[in-house]
């Protein structure tokens, strides 16, 4: 009987097989790396598109002739299912509060194609309130969309990390 030993030959079978698996590979890591990370420059000046909120968790944007000011408490905003709270203050060209307006907030995780629950905001004083569930930590673009009782909607979104 004689036993076979191992040779310093490199195995030829399949190399076709590990070239492709190799690029394919590197294909798969390049369109992780550039679908996953974030623009330097985005048009609102933060991760996600939108307007980016300061160190205390705010942040305005004028729309269709409407400033739109956003904060979140608690600041800094939770990812995990824990709610928050959003609150936003709507005014006219001459700086009145817009009272009557539908407003709606509509979070998304864009480097996740994952959106969260739209919230109805109600009145509450000279602004409006609602709740903001953030199913997970990370980058949140959240939308703030107002509907005056005179006027057509206007969109502005707000950059919103999650911790």
């Amino acid at each position: 009987m004689t036993r076979r030993t191992a040779t310093n030959r490199p195995a030829v079978r399949g190399t076709k097989a590990v070239r492709l698996a190799a690029v394919t590979s590197a294909a798969l890591a390049a369109v992780l790396v550039t679908g996953c990370s974030t623009p330097a420059a985005s048009a609102g000046g933060g991760s996600g598109g939108g307007t980016a909120l300061d160190a205390s968790c705010r942040g305005t944007r004028t729309e269709a002739g409407l400033e739109i000011a956003f904060a979140v408490a608690p600041c800094p905003a939770k990812g995990g299912g824990a709610a928050g709270t959003a609150t936003i203050t709507v005014k006219d060209a001459a700086g009145k509060p817009v009272q009557g307006a539908k407003v709606e907030i509509n979070p998304e995780m864009p480097n996740m194609k994952m959106k969260g629950g739209n919230q109805s905001a109600e009145a509450k004083g000279d602004g409006y309130e609602a709740k903001l569930v953030l199913g997970m930590p990370g980058d949140w673009l959240v939308s703030v969309v107002v509907t005056p009782a005179s006027g057509k909607a206007t969109t502005a979104a707000f950059d919103v990390k999650a911790e």
